[in-house]
């Protein structure tokens, strides 16, 4: 790294930095110059990310991101029978946290991402996919055989949530807080949803978990509002505007747009 600082200075002929024994400082031209390298850093990270969309396109690629929340298992059964029909089209599949993945959206890494809680951007498109219906896991509904739970009641159970990776911890609590309860937190994480379940039925506590993750459906019991409204996750698409001038991958939202809602709805019956 210092290596690299030294060289950057001389090729601009002025130091950066004042460099003492025990101390580093900012020069003066520093201060005005390491704004314009970072806007220079930029500018070079969005060429890239432009040069990346275009080759995908080129080469008639698609480059598909998702969260564990949307699962590998469910996409690839939503997604068949578009790959089936256009084998020309080659699909690279990538599944990581939802900052990781609007992270590599943005860098032009990925063409499209799949999952919950993406941030709202005005240059992005977005579809809805599913509705994931939304159970509580609990060992006392289990015993007291409760066929469905309010959220109000859910929130005087103490709550076990996962690493913020996939949005779920972010999307449970935002469900309470719309409703105005406060949440019982434990304090420890678990780093997937059958380590959820595994300490509902050790009694750490009580989980809001999608249905189609849970493997114990005799814990399992359909959240509800106040007014008796079944709750959902939505998982959605999203991906930048320019991606539909692509030949394939405009054909590939409206496969998004006509047939993946019908297939998801049949799979969750």
């Amino acid at each position: 790294m210092s290596a690299a600082v030294a060289e950057l200075e001389a090729t601009l002929g002025s130091p950066l930095f004042l460099r003492g024994r025990r101390q580093l400082e900012i020069s003066s031209a520093g201060t005005r110059l390491l704004p314009r390298i970072a806007e220079v850093l930029g500018a070079v990270d969005a060429l890239q990310a432009e040069t990346r969309d275009l080759a995908s396109t080129a080469r008639s690629e698609l480059r598909i991101g998702f969260t564990p929340l949307a699962g590998a298992a469910r996409v690839a059964l939503l997604l068949d029978p578009f790959m089936k029909q256009h084998p020309e089209t080659r699909m690279l599949f990538f599944e990581s946290s939802v900052i990781d993945l609007e992270r590599r959206l943005n860098a032009g890494q990925l063409d499209v991402i799949i999952g919950c809680g993406f941030r709202r951007v005005s240059s992005h498109k977005r579809l809805r996919l599913l509705s994931d219906p939304l159970v509580l896991c609990s060992k006392e509904a289990e015993r007291d055989e409760v066929t469905s739970i309010q959220l109000a009641t859910a929130s005087k159970c103490r709550l076990l949530f996962t690493e913020d990776l996939c949005g779920l911890a972010t999307a449970t609590r935002a469900l309470f807080e719309s409703a105005g309860l406060s949440v019982d937190a434990y304090p420890g994480r678990a780093m997937s949803y059958g380590a959820l379940e595994d300490w509902v039925e050790l009694g750490l506590g009580s989980a809001v978990l999608p249905r189609y993750h849970v493997k114990n459906a005799a814990m399992a019991h359909p959240l509800r509002d106040a007014a008796g409204v079944a709750l959902t996750l939505e998982v959605e698409a999203v991906w930048k505007s320019p991606l539909a001038a692509a030949t394939h991958a405009a054909k590939f939202l409206t496969y998004l747009h006509r047939v993946v809602p019908t297939l998801a709805r049949g799979m969750m019956r």
